[in-house]
């Protein structure tokens, strides 16, 4: 139900950002900017909040808060109030990015919760396809009108699951234990040379998280736009713009679901190795789908490069979330999922506010553009950690043998 919601929200929030609020393209920077600091602020505490405490209590919490700042958004149609419901979804996304991943891995374990994330994004996906579709109906009488179902559906989801989730794998540390994850959190600021012996791979994750940070942020703000004054859609029988958005999006769905099957029928996603390659095959997709998309002024070849960039995107997000999970030591796993989501909103805070001004001072193609020079990093950094996993490999080949 979450995906559900979640797609009638997000499908059209940018479209009433941008067509029913008016918000220039700097002003929707500053709304994202806004959202990931949230992210950075919340997500360490957040992480630590279910490690320590209860990872069911911080799903339920985030998801109502989304709700919340949803409904927010709607009953307070201004600059101002966007900014205010940012606040409020973005702490409760915080909640729980890191905790529902970890609730599930203690749950039914490592070994199979590979198959689970593809399996899950894979219904995420159907439900998607079905709430962008339900949107785009209910956003032809009103923009704002899939917001408020989806804000409402994430009210009624909470109390739903304050009732019927359960939590058996996991139980509140003692103190010993707080102890040791607060230092497996801390560690980094006061010994930076022994994390990146313990944990270099780790290290490079959130580093992706980062520069995927910088430039997907705005990419996310900017291609509304981009598709409504820069492409254009087609005028084709009663079809508005937001409608248009709604195809799009359920397209994307649908090549992201079979993309995630492929995945999931071919390849041992328990193998970092292979996830570290079919990484490095996503993102090369992802860079020639955003040039396509930024560059172009036909609608078709808009298409196709945004929704091969979305596509790569959507399937490779659970294999890169089975990454840092196979990473990630158990007793802190909440926590270390949450610092990525923090490197990735840094990168956020960082870099799209300058793809913003460049958007504003010279055109929504420059600032698409620069964003995907930016990606283009990714391949390095994937292709570094797949040397030092292979390196790790054979440390202890090597210490047997003498």
């Amino acid at each position: 139900m979450k995906s559900f919601a979640f797609a009638l929200v997000l499908t059209y929030e940018f479209a009433y950002h941008t067509v029913t609020l008016g918000l220039s393209p700097f002003q929707l920077v500053v709304v994202g900017v806004v959202l990931e600091s949230m992210t950075f602020l919340c997500e360490i505490p957040t992480g630590m909040f279910a490690d320590l405490v209860s990872r069911r209590l911080s799903v339920i919490l985030g998801i109502v808060l989304c709700g919340g700042g949803f409904l927010f958004e709607i009953l307070s149609p201004s600059f101002a109030g966007v900014l205010v419901a940012q606040v409020l979804w973005g702490i409760g996304l915080t909640f729980f990015s890191g905790a529902e991943a970890a609730w599930i891995t203690d749950e039914i374990g490592t070994e199979r919760v590979g198959s689970l994330f593809l399996r899950a994004t894979q219904l995420g996906q159907v439900l998607t396809i079905i709430g962008t579709f339900l949107g785009a109906i209910l956003a032809s009488a009103s923009v704002s009108l899939p917001i408020i179902v989806g804000a409402c559906l994430c009210l009624f989801l909470g109390i739903v699951l304050s009732f019927t989730m359960t939590e058996n794998g996991f139980g509140p540390t003692s103190r010993v234990e707080k102890q040791s994850t607060w230092t497996i959190v801390t560690r980094p600021l006061r010994d930076s040379f022994q994390l990146i012996q313990t944990h270099s791979v780790l290290w490079l994750i959130l580093l992706l998280g980062i520069v995927i940070g910088v430039s997907l942020g705005a990419f996310d703000r900017l291609h509304t736009p981009h598709f409504f004054t820069t492409i254009g859609l087609p005028s084709w029988r009663a079809l508005s713009s937001v409608s248009w958005l709604g195809i799009i999006n359920g397209v994307i769905s649908v090549l992201s679901l079979l993309g995630m099957e492929i995945v999931r029928r071919r390849y041992q996603t328990i193998d970092q190795l292979v996830i570290i390659k079919l990484l490095v095959g996503l993102y090369c997709g992802m860079l020639v789908g955003s040039f396509l998309f930024a560059l172009t002024n036909l609608f078709t070849i808009g298409f196709a490069g945004f929704c091969l960039t979305q596509t790569c995107r959507n399937v490779s997000r659970p294999l890169l979330l089975q990454w840092v999970n196979l990473n990630a030591p158990q007793q802190s796993r909440a926590t270390v999922i949450s610092t990525y989501w923090q490197a990735n909103a840094l990168g956020n805070i960082a870099g799209t506010p300058v793809l913003g001004w460049l958007a504003t001072t010279a055109s929504l193609r420059t600032a698409l553009s620069a964003g995907t020079l930016v990606y283009i990093t990714t391949i390095p950094i994937l292709l570094i950690a797949q040397r030092r996993w292979k390196r790790a490999q054979q440390v202890p080949m090597v210490t047997g043998e003498q």
